[in-house]
């Protein structure tokens, strides 16, 4: 991919960019913050849609340079023009494929990724493709079971990691299925050839308990039934008993209640005659109320009676008798109250007069008195009439209803350690007539763990994934190591763990500059590889003199040889470089903007 011309403005530092490309090497150099790296980012976003200083849409007005609106950055190639503009982040991408671009313009990128994305991005790279077929001719050369193969084929859709895990997850299925068979935990030395134990069943014992059981069990249910019986039989004579003891108290205050009644009426008919006696001393001393006047007209009404013995009807003159009348219910009313309050209008004893409602209430207390005593001497009397008749209740006793329980807990202890023995029993039955049976699923369990373990290695990356990144690493370790020949660096490889060295050390023990040489390899083998023949540089100056000019070198070279076509160099340097070859030219930018190469040297 040949970059012909860019544009940049308003882009963070990269205020005001806009060049032709006529060279394939292009060197930008300037000062610590001219924009150099802001224009790199610029290119970079515009070809991949990837801004990568925010990951956020609603930060994207921060990329745009402060005091203006609007960023624009468009770059024109030989395969179409891709544009980028924010804050509203709109991407014109290119339509080729762009798929090694993130490792072309930012060198580091491949070395920070994961060992699995690696082999997955070669893999791609180079266009090997692990297609079901391959794959499944591949694991049916190993051996591996045929139907297994065809299961696990599916999950190659979501690469070979994802077939491992489902083939280890199948395997360790298979493990919980064998240790429910055996009980015990899966080895491949335990699984092979494992047999389940056949232990002795003693059928004469077997045969012994169960006859013993069906014994127990029916004196149980003999024993359960007369605990029943004796405990109805013992409540009954505890009722008995418990009413035989209070009839028997009844029957002993016989005489003592006799004793309060005859006491109680003694004192009743004293009650009684004291206040009759007051009654009469009382007499009808004045009297104020409507209850007296009434009682005063009512005498008055006897009065009338007494003088006459019939009386004449107003209206008509006939004559009737008093027996006509209810005078009966006239009687009643002035007895009552003469009961209570002697003769209305005669004169009596005030002090009698005064006691008469204390009197009427002891009378009544003692009238009450009289007939509970009565009343429970009734009771009395029948209890001890009731102690004569002799009950017809068994003598049952709690020692009989626990003595009875007794046996049943005997029996119920007796019949469990006889279903404990029957039940160890029956299992040593089961277990010699499935022992066959388990030694086979035991057998079928573990074949089934380790084919699907040989599944599992098959594609792990040490196995058919390794060979075929053998084919994938041969070419690339090739071109890695031609053109650290060239420029005179030490050989940077890929291993087979993806891990990656130089001059035989790991990746993470070299120097800055180290990595920087090694990443610029891979970048340039991943340029050639992918045919972009694209690739960007930043921080030139982190090499010393002699490494930029072997990089500068190394780019002319693969310029003139057309493995690329366009190389973007970044650098803070005190001058624009001199000296350079055809294919390569310098520009100075400073303050976001290019400064002509003739201004710059008059002012160096």
């Amino acid at each position: 991919m040949q970059i012909q011309h860019i544009t940049a403005k308003h882009f963070i530092g990269a205020r005001a960019v806009d060049l032709d490309l006529d060279t394939p090497v292009t060197i930008f150099a300037g000062p610590n913050g001219a924009g150099k790296s802001s224009l790199r980012e610029a290119i970079s976003a515009a070809l991949t849609g990837d801004i990568s200083r925010v990951a956020l849409k609603k930060d994207y007005p921060s990329m745009v340079t402060e005091g203006s609106k609007k960023a624009v950055v468009s770059v024109d190639t030989d395969a179409g023009s891709a544009s980028l503009t924010l804050p509203d982040g709109k991407h014109v991408g290119l339509k080729v494929y762009t798929g090694a671009l993130p490792y072309v313009l930012e060198p580091s990128t491949f070395a920070s990724m994961k060992a699995d994305d690696r082999r997955t991005f070669l893999f791609d790279l180079t266009g090997l493709r692990a297609t079901p077929e391959t794959v499944k001719a591949s694991l049916l050369e190993r051996e591996c079971d045929a139907a297994k193969v065809e299961k696990v084929l599916p999950m190659l859709r979501s690469g070979f990691p994802a077939a491992v895990k489902f083939a280890e997850d199948e395997a360790r299925e298979a493990k919980g299925a064998w240790k429910t068979v055996t009980g015990e935990q899966w080895g491949s030395d335990k699984g092979e050839g494992w047999e389940a134990e056949v232990p002795l069943f003693d059928v004469k014992r077997h045969d012994d308990v169960t006859e013993q059981l069906v014994a127990v069990e029916g004196r149980l249910a003999a024993a359960n039934k007369d605990v029943g019986a004796l405990q109805v039989k013992h409540d009954a004579y505890k009722a008995a008993t418990a009413s035989a003891e209070r009839n028997a108290e009844l029957a002993e205050s016989v005489t003592r209640i006799e004793a309060k009644l005859a006491t109680d009426k003694q004192h009743f008919a004293q009650v009684e005659a004291a206040l009759l006696e007051a009654q009469q001393r009382a007499g009808d001393a004045p009297r104020e109320g409507l209850v007296h006047e009434l009682a005063a007209a009512v005498r008055e009404f006897t009065v009338i009676i007494d003088d006459a013995q019939s009386l004449v009807q107003r209206a008509t003159g006939t004559i009737k008798p008093w027996s006509d009348y209810r005078l009966d219910v006239v009687e009643s009313a002035y007895a009552a109250y003469v009961e209570q309050y002697g003769e209305p209008g005669a004169d009596g004893d005030a002090d009698a007069r005064a006691k008469l409602p204390e009197l009427i209430r002891a009378r009544d207390l003692m009238k009450r008195s009289v007939e509970n005593d009565e009343r429970d001497l009734a009771a009395a009397r029948a209890a001890s009439e009731s102690l004569k008749l002799k009950a017809d209740v068994e003598t049952v006793t709690e020692e009989h209803v626990t003595a009875a329980r007794r046996s049943v807990t005997a029996a119920t202890d007796q019949r469990a350690n006889l279903r404990a023995e029957l039940d160890k029993l029956n299992n040593a039955k089961r277990a010699a007539e499935t022992a066959a049976s388990k030694t086979k699923d035991a057998a079928r369990h573990h074949a089934d763990i380790a084919q699907w373990l040989a599944i599992a290695v098959a594609l792990s990356p040490d196995g058919i994934p390794g060979d075929m990144l053998a084919k994938v690493l041969a070419p690339i370790n090739h071109q890695l190591a031609s053109l650290a020949a060239f420029a005179d660096w030490a050989v940077p490889e890929i291993g087979a763990d993806m891990a990656i060295r130089a001059g035989g050390r790991l990746y993470s023990l070299l120097s800055e500059s180290e990595k920087y040489r090694v990443d610029a390899l891979v970048a340039l083998t991943i340029a050639v590889l992918s045919e972009s023949r694209l690739v960007s540089f930043d921080r030139f100056d982190v090499l010393d003199i002699p490494g930029r000019g072997d990089l500068l070198a190394l780019l002319d070279d693969m310029a003139k040889e057309g493995e690329i076509t366009t190389a973007l160099v970044f650098g803070t340097l005190k001058k624009v470089p001199e000296g350079l070859p055809a294919t390569t030219r310098a520009h100075w930018i400073e303050r976001g903007e290019l400064i002509a190469t003739t201004s710059v040297a008059q002012a160096a």
